[in-house]
């Protein structure tokens, strides 16, 4: 059974579900999936039986937004929609704790692309923590328009996990701290235990 969203946001070009820890959006953290992978799919791994990540954000008082990704995008074009989920988030936000953005596959450089624009901008993004697991590969058109944003955002605290075998771009010194290990997978848990218990230290309290 998929859990059920507290909200659904229509955005220009994708949807994203919300679920809150305690009714209202206090402590977000926004993560894109994968190009293509649809909301049913991300919930039901965010929540799946052998680790739930959602349940975990929820016992610490962290809300989940979950967004889906066109399976056509661009990483400029995806990073829009994650620069606009940002900022819905900030707008519907009670309190002004931190946000967490992040994402998985290219979810993850749409979120990294998102964050250096806004600052690149300078547009208060309002993150704490900017995390990416198992990151795109961007190819050499995106990691020149990403190098001329300054190739990730210095604000947040960012933070890396990749499975053995991902080349997500990245040189060892970029993130700020870094999970390495274990095997990709399409299937099973969005993250595994290991890597969404080291992830959940980390988040802004």
């Amino acid at each position: 059974m998929i859990a059920e969203p507290h909200e659904t946001w229509t955005l220009r070009h994708a949807t994203a579900w919300v679920f809150t820890a305690n009714g209202h959006l206090a402590r977000p953290v926004v993560l894109a999936g994968d190009a293509g992978t649809g909301l049913a799919d991300l919930a039901a791994r965010a929540d799946h039986a052998s680790y739930s990540l959602l349940s975990e954000l929820k016992a610490r008082g962290h809300d989940l937004i979950l967004l889906g990704l066109p399976a056509d995008g661009s990483m400029t074009g995806d990073g829009g929609i994650v620069q606009n989920t940002v900022t819905r988030a900030i707008a519907e936000r009670l309190g002004d704790a931190p946000l967490t953005v992040g994402g998985t596959g290219r979810g993850a450089l749409a979120a990294r692309y998102a964050l250096a624009g806004m600052e690149y901008q300078r547009i208060d993004h309002g993150t704490g923590v900017l995390f990416s697991h198992d990151g795109a590969d961007p190819e050499l058109e995106d990691e020149a328009e990403l190098s001329r944003m300054g190739g990730r955002p210095r604000i947040p605290r960012f933070l890396r996990l990749v499975a053995e075998g991902v080349a997500d771009g990245l040189d060892d010194g970029a993130a700020d701290d870094v999970f390495t290990g274990g095997t990709a997978a399409s299937d099973g848990p969005l993250l595994s235990e290991e890597y969404g218990s080291w992830l959940l230290d980390r988040l802004p309290s």
